[in-house]
């Protein structure tokens, strides 16, 4: 997700009347955060990390790193919970924001190869009861919302009262479900454009795509998840249904830029849990593992792959995204493919560059951002 700065502005203001969670330690003790120190880069690497997580304020970084044949390399540093000084450990569970909307995609291609559905099905059919709330809903297809082309609002990050709803009471907002969301903050919204003008990110996009999923699979969308992905590729620390997992890494905001990090998980946990549009929750490990299974053909066919990758054409302005997928150009690495994830107080970044054959996870728990291009270098 990507969030506005309307949400810090208001953070501050409203802070007093939120309502706060006790923060919980974990569950676990601390396992080792240098079990790859026998890698032949692995001092290289851990000075990188340890001055990238420094300089940009970060309470804790988990960095995954793969280049060629080379073996993969993971490193921790600092802490996952800021309350109770517990350390990073390489396989901790962090939420992976937008990450989640490449595996929903996943899913969608998967049901097309089976003839369960077509990206050029339009909103109407396959979802009517969306008619009447949602506009020209015949002229939004599957495709649209994959490639963020809808036009359809996104009110996570443009709508106030989204917003206000979130920061006042988290504990109702994580309760809501999909309909509840549709209904109090996108039904009735006139399209920012009209669909296949233009790219316009828009969570809401993923919201109906995990309906259309449920509908057609006869399933909610965790189960479907862990059915075409998760088990059969052995991600066994990933999910996406809501649980009190207390061993989920902590979140953090600096929002008066001063240097104090405010814990936010309370927040994260409401905006994002089981959600189709960001509400994945996984370790570095298992991203790679999901990484590998994906670029190699094995969950989709290869030409599904090459179809997500494929940088959909718009009538106005420029885009760099697929179907579920984001675009990065490197100039160490070429085209890169993956996607970044956004909360208040997570940042978290998976990007596979094919010609260089590379791949680089990064989970921040400071959402402010940070630039992660040294990364780059790194494998080359």
């Amino acid at each position: 997700m990507k969030k506005q700065l309307i949400i810090s502005a208001f953070m501050a203001l409203f802070l007093s009347a939120c309502e706060t969670e006790p923060i919980p330690g974990p569950a676990a003790e601390p396992g080792s955060t240098d079990e790859y120190a026998g890698h032949p880069q692995n001092q290289i690497y851990r000075k990188e990390l340890q001055a990238f997580r420094r300089k940009w304020n970060i309470p804790g970084t988990i960095m995954l790193l793969k280049r060629g044949d080379d073996p993969v390399w993971i490193g921790a540093d600092g802490k996952s919970n800021l309350e109770y000084q517990t350390d990073l450990r390489i396989n901790d569970s962090f939420r992976t924001g937008s990450i989640t909307k490449v595996f929903v995609a996943t899913v969608i291609m998967q049901m097309k190869e089976k003839g369960q559905l077509r990206l050029e099905d339009n909103l109407a059919a396959v979802l009517p009861e969306v008619v009447g709330h949602i506009p020209d809903a015949h002229k939004i297809t599957i495709r649209h919302l994959l490639a963020h082309t809808s036009g359809i609002a996104d009110p996570t990050n443009d709508d106030l009262q989204y917003q206000l709803d979130l920061l006042n009471n988290p504990s109702r907002r994580v309760e809501k479900s999909t309909d509840e969301l549709l209904r109090r903050y996108v039904y009735g919204r006139a399209l920012v454009f009209q669909p296949g003008d233009q790219f316009g990110y828009s969570n809401t996009n993923f919201w109906l795509l995990g309906k259309l999923i449920e509908k057609i699979r006869g399933k909610r969308l965790p189960a479907v998840l862990e059915e075409v992905i998760l088990t059969p590729f052995g991600l066994t620390h990933t999910y996406l249904d809501r649980r009190d997992d207390r061993n989920v890494v902590r979140g953090y905001n600096d929002f008066y830029a001063n240097g104090n990090l405010m814990d936010v998980t309370a927040i994260d946990r409401a905006d994002s849990d089981g959600q189709a549009n960001g509400g994945l929750i996984s370790t570095a490990e298992d991203l790679l593992k999901f990484s590998e299974a994906f670029f190699g053909g094995k969950i989709i066919g290869r030409a599904s792959v090459q179809e997500m990758m494929t940088i959909q054409p718009v009538r106005k302005g420029t885009n760099e995204y697929g179907l579920g997928l984001e675009s990065y150009s490197s100039p160490e690495l070429g085209m890169g493919w993956g996607h970044n994830g956004t909360l208040l107080g997570v940042d978290t970044n998976w990007f596979h560059f094919p010609d260089a054959k590379a791949t680089y996870i990064i989970f921040n728990n400071n959402g402010g951002g940070a630039d992660k291009s040294f990364v780059e270098k790194l494998l080359k």
